[in-house]
């Protein structure tokens, strides 16, 4: 058998450096430094901030145009569709000057398209890719700049560090008494959320104190555990203010 000059060069190639990777690694590097710098403690956004790196969020949200979801493992698919949604909401918003709630604009989650991973998706379809994976905790990452949101996290989601960005976002939420959780005498109150996506969190069945603690447990203050799960609490869901989450009032 004869070898090729260029087979040869490709296999001490690949002796020196090893194969070459099924996918490229997303490089979320430009989203956590827009996150870090424009997001507070409170997971409010200074808009008008993020405004004036425009072009760093559009250079961002075009690098994942062209993504093939189906070469990443489920961390990496997870980390993504929570980013992208993210970083599509805050498109949303900056599309729309002067905006004071997502209801201001009509098809804001369902209508408005993004070109997302090979695909021209809604924000209702970028969740809904994301809620596939399984993992109730996503509607704790996902922020639809509301002030009834989960806190907006000031850093990109990283498939290698999803599981503690996930468990800190779900604690954080469910210590939240006036967004997420609080027990109330014989009631229940918790985030409208757990009604919208009720099968997320109770695949089979109703939504109920009873039938949504054993999911929360893990993740939600001890007292307020041990409140939810006696006998006759009933569950009641908060307001839910669609106010925008900005740092800087109306824009």
């Amino acid at each position: 058998m004869k070898w090729s000059p260029w087979f040869t060069i490709a296999m001490l190639l690949t002796t020196l450096w090893g194969p070459a990777p099924l996918h490229a690694e997303i490089d979320h590097h430009s989203w956590d430094q827009l996150l870090h710098k424009y997001v507070d403690d409170a997971g409010l956004v200074d808009y008008e901030g993020v405004q004036s790196q425009r072009d760093l969020l559009d250079a961002y949200l075009t690098s994942l145009a062209d993504i093939d979801p189906t070469g990443l493992d489920s961390k990496e698919q997870l980390a993504l569709w929570i980013n992208a949604y993210n970083a599509c909401v805050f498109k949303g918003v900056l599309d729309h000057p002067g905006m004071t709630s997502v209801q201001d604009v009509k098809g804001f989650f369902d209508k408005v398209r993004y070109p997302v991973a090979r695909a021209s998706l809604t924000l209702n379809e970028i969740e809904e890719r994301g809620r596939a994976l399984g993992d109730w905790r996503i509607h704790m990452a996902v922020v639809c700049a509301s002030s009834s949101c989960p806190s907006l996290r000031h850093e990109a989601y990283a498939p290698a560090r999803l599981e503690e960005q996930l468990t800190e976002q779900a604690k954080r939420f469910l210590a939240d008494e006036t967004r997420g959780l609080r027990v109330e005498g014989h009631t229940l109150w918790l985030s409208k959320i757990f009604k919208w996506y009720a099968k997320d969190f109770v695949p089979t069945g109703r939504p109920s104190a009873a039938t949504l603690m054993p999911t929360l447990a893990p993740y939600a203050p001890p007292p307020a555990v041990q409140a939810a799960e006696q006998p006759g609490v009933t569950l009641q869901f908060f307001e839910y203010d669609w106010s925008l989450n900005n740092r800087g009032g109306p824009r």
